[in-house]
């Protein structure tokens, strides 16, 4: 019984059990935090009438301008004409996809895996070629890009949901140019690329070396400043592709949010400042969160496994099976999620089940003492 559960079960099925059992919600990773103030003034302040309407396909040029800027900032010098605006980091990552491939295509997809990428592949039409990468350590390099040769394309999560592995930017620039030799196309989404926890200065200086003649970036300010509602993020790559995919993401998103990228605009011109302090500080929670969590759960009886990046955490529980696990906590108002399920074979068992802990810190203190009650 249990077993056909976690094999029908989704995340968001997660998510919407712990709202109506008044449970706490540590299986979808929603940031529990409102967005920048100066963003929501500058979203109210926006004239109506002049960006209630369509803009260009490649996205609102003021906030391509903005994000070229931006990334300047962090030391990647790039032209407006390698930016693309998107419908959040799913907007960028099907656009890529259809621009370069064909229904019936083979998909590399590391698994564990984001369940949206899955899901995504499947209502496409392509074919996803699954490789098991470890839990607590990088994947083989060099056996992917072997990979690389048979499929049409390798949706790269970096840092990954869910086991927060890294790959560094000399990887990355290995990758690209294995992308360009084998014909196949690299999409590397970095949607938390903020939260390396390693990395205090946030330098973008060295993805310079990436070549970019088959290799598409796709990052999003969705978790950086708690917005997934606004759709607004972007891809980086060569202004040829930039030009293909325009096509493909217009005829299904007709270029994104004008108000979402409008906004934008205006704070990473004239805000940055008060931006770089919220992700500052949203680091700190979150760091503080970990800690406490981990504590509380391995007190519990779980061992949790590091957290590289991101804000998702893997636990290793005793028993036969993930999804008896989800159901002992659910039981006691906390929901998380079974690691099986962001498998390809969600029979399977593994011994995890996988948390967020982007939660305000009353909630995490009210889950923390659940665990030691």
């Amino acid at each position: 019984m249990l077993d056909s559960m976690s094999k029908q079960i989704g995340i968001r099925e997660l998510a919407e059990r712990a709202k109506k059992e008044g449970a706490y919600d540590l299986a979808q990773g929603v940031i529990d935090a409102p967005p920048p103030e100066v963003l929501v003034k500058a979203l109210g302040k926006l004239s109506v009438e002049s960006v209630s309407g369509y803009d260009n396909k490649r996205g609102v040029l003021k906030y391509r301008e903005a994000v070229r800027k931006y990334l300047s900032l962090r030391g990647w010098n790039l032209s407006v004409e390698n930016i693309l605006g998107t419908a959040g980091a799913t907007g960028g990552t099907v656009g890529a996809l259809l621009n370069d491939c064909q229904p019936g295509d083979k998909v590399l997809l590391p698994e564990p895996f984001f369940i949206g990428h899955k899901l995504m592949l499947e209502a496409l039409g392509f074919e996803v070629e699954y490789y098991k990468v470890p839990l607590n350590a990088q994947p083989d390099w060099e056996e992917i890009k072997e990979k690389m040769n048979n499929v049409k394309a390798f949706i790269l999560t970096t840092p990954a949901n869910p086991t927060g592995q890294v790959a560094s930017v000399n990887v990355l620039k290995d990758l690209s140019e294995a992308a360009k030799e084998s014909d196949c196309l690299l999409i590397i989404d970095e949607m938390y690329r903020e939260f390396i926890w390693s990395e205090e200065v946030i330098d973008d200086s060295a993805y310079a070396d990436l070549d970019l003649a088959k290799t598409v970036i796709v990052r999003s300010f969705s978790k950086t400043f708690a917005i997934p509602g606004w759709r607004v993020g972007f891809v980086v790559t060569s202004p040829e592709r930039v030009e293909e995919m325009a096509v493909k993401h217009d005829a299904l998103y007709l270029g994104g949010s004008t108000l979402a990228q409008n906004a934008l605009a205006e704070v990473l011109d004239n805000s940055l400042d008060e931006l770089n302090e919220y992700v500052s500080d949203l680091r700190e929670l979150l760091k503080e969160n970990m800690k406490l969590l981990a504590g509380a759960f391995k007190e519990y009886g779980f061992t949790p496994l590091p957290v590289p990046a991101t804000y998702y955490m893997l636990l290793k529980h005793d028993d036969e099976n993930d999804m008896a696990v989800v159901e002992e906590l659910i039981a006691k108002k906390i929901v998380t999620t079974p690691l099986n399920v962001l498998y390809s074979d969600t029979e399977n068992n593994t011994g995890y089940i996988r948390i967020h802990f982007a939660l305000n810190s009353e909630v995490a203190k009210k889950v923390q003492e659940i665990l030691l009650a």
